[in-house]
């Protein structure tokens, strides 16, 4: 069981992608990002681009870290259109929690696990996938959107009964709240915690 919990555990907790500062992954030795496509750089079935998304995409590219779409949408052409719009390759049907679309993903930008961070919303798919590979895993977690799907809203109250859960076994991080990813942490947060925080 524990051992469960620990892979339904991410590396780092924030509330948008802009949060995630490109500069620190480098220093950890990130070269590469596999991200979720909604509710991390669109919202839930949108075509527009998040806030703060183009900005941060241009970090990346400034620090050389390449990066993927791995998708479990079965929307293809609206996943390409958007890849297309933010000029990122994608690998679709990925079918989270299993691992092979990520595995392809590495593949495609050349990146071995220790190179590799994990950017989603949900602690089932990606973060359980990413946590399998040993990979460096950071959960995003904007407010849902009324329009989501009940099947969605009710897995969100699972993932938040299995968050609390984790929290009352000290595994849960402490989210980077207003300010860049690893660049300060809560004047609370434990040495153990720090590890698993800090970019």
């Amino acid at each position: 069981m524990t051992e469960f919990l620990k892979l339904l555990t991410p590396s780092l907790v924030v509330k948008r992608v802009g949060d995630i500062r490109p500069s620190d992954l480098k220093a950890r030795g990130i070269s590469a990002i596999i991200t979720d496509l909604d509710n991390t750089l669109v919202p839930w079935r949108r075509y527009n681009i998040a806030e703060g998304v183009a900005e941060w995409l241009a970090e990346l590219e400034q620090e050389n870290i390449k990066i993927v779409i791995a998708s479990n949408t079965m929307h293809t052409s609206r996943l390409k259109k958007l890849a297309d719009k933010m000029n990122i390759p994608f690998v679709d049907r990925v079918r989270k929690p299993w691992v092979g679309g990520f595995i392809r993903s590495m593949e495609m930008m050349s990146a071995t696990a220790e190179q590799t961070a994990v950017v989603g919303d949900q602690i089932f798919t990606d973060v359980l996938c990413g946590n399998k590979l040993n990979l460096f895993t950071i959960l995003v977690r904007p407010p849902l959107a009324k329009e989501e799907f009940i099947s969605t809203m009710m897995l969100r109250k699972v993932e938040n009964a299995v968050i609390r859960l984790l929290r009352r076994r000290g595994f849960w991080p402490s989210e980077a709240r207003h300010t860049r990813a690893g660049s300060g942490l809560p004047s609370d947060v434990s040495e153990s915690e720090k590890t698993k925080t800090e970019v």
